[in-house]
């Protein structure tokens, strides 16, 4: 009886240690980390992956002005690692980018990269982000006109000022928001429509109950997907679809955009990574990049660990 009731005890006292390991640490166990060198082995479906650890990263992206190969223990957590810092400089319009453009287009595309504004970020400077790219590279940026729908379409990840929250900036060819006429003036759709109901004549793009916002400091995992849809000279049966994640949480999933007239140079093609302020109110604190992934098929994201302060962590050495 003596003995029953040790074994009992040992492994009742077993199970207690497992549940207090579990569930004292959230995630912990289960936790899928983010390695420094995750292109080594990249996931499933990939068609371009840089996370910054080889010869020259920066060599492999179009661009470069204003953005910077730094040491930073990055979203890994690894004193080793090495990423992307884009700055604009203080008190001035403009930014920094990376445009990566594939060799082969596609209709379906999907992205994914870690992200963290640097601490002492302004939230309340107005800039502009980067994201998937449809046709004509040299587009990438272009504003002001509504696209024709056989020239190029953007989707820029932005947040709005007030709350942080994700939108997407986006230009393509069944824009409606801040449109003067049908064709050309335009400025670009907000989606979800953060901006409210004076601009948002479509229920559908209002914005969810609640989302998870952007944070200074703190690394965040961005996905997007954009689907270029079918070919429609009218807008009937457009099929264009749009996702963004934020952290592994769905924000907005439209799937009837009007995004191309033709198929003829006008798939997914293009990544552009970028921070643009559009005016002086900032300061020369920025933003960092890391572990960008292209592909066929969602990536998914790593367990960031976002809240913790390696210690002694690198100053932000810049490498070239």
């Amino acid at each position: 009886m003596l003995r029953f009731t040790l074994r009992h005890s040992r492994r009742t006292w077993s199970m207690v240690v497992c549940l207090l390991l579990c569930y004292s640490y959230p995630g912990t166990a289960a936790a899928s980390p983010i390695p420094r060198n995750e292109c080594a082995n990249p996931p499933p479906g990939t068609v371009f992956c840089e996370d910054f650890e080889g010869v020259s990263p920066l060599g492999n992206f179009e661009g470069g002005a204003g953005s910077e190969l730094i040491a930073d223990f990055g979203p890994s957590s690894d004193g080793l690692n090495k990423l992307v810092r884009f700055r604009a400089p203080a008190g001035q319009s403009g930014g920094a980018s990376l445009i990566k453009k594939l060799t082969v287009a596609h209709d379906v595309l999907y992205a994914r990269w870690y992200q963290k504004y640097e601490t002492g970020f302004n939230f309340s400077a107005l800039n502009h982000g980067g994201g998937l790219h449809v046709g004509d590279r040299w587009m990438i940026g272009a504003s002001g006109n509504r696209p024709t729908g056989a020239d190029f379409a953007g989707f820029y990840m932005q947040y709005q000022e007030d709350t942080r929250k994700l939108y997407a900036y986006s230009y393509y060819r069944g824009m409606y928001q801040d449109c003067s006429n049908p064709i050309g003036s335009c400025w670009g759709d907000s989606l979800p429509c953060v901006y409210g109901g004076g601009y948002c004549t479509k229920p559908e793009h209002l914005p969810p109950p609640s989302s998870p916002t952007f944070t200074a400091g703190q690394w965040h995992c961005v996905e997007q997907l954009v689907n270029a849809g079918t070919p429609t000279a009218t807008g009937s049966g457009a099929n264009g679809r749009l996702v963004f994640w934020l952290d592994g949480v769905q924000i907005i999933d439209y799937q009837n955009l009007w995004i191309r007239t033709t198929a003829v140079n006008m798939q997914v093609q293009s990544l552009y990574l970028a921070l643009y302020h559009h005016d002086g109110t900032h300061s020369v604190v920025g933003e960092l990049s890391d572990n960008v992934v292209l592909s066929t098929q969602r990536i998914g994201c790593g367990s960031a660990q976002v809240d913790q302060v390696p210690p002694n962590p690198p100053t932000n050495l810049r490498i070239q």
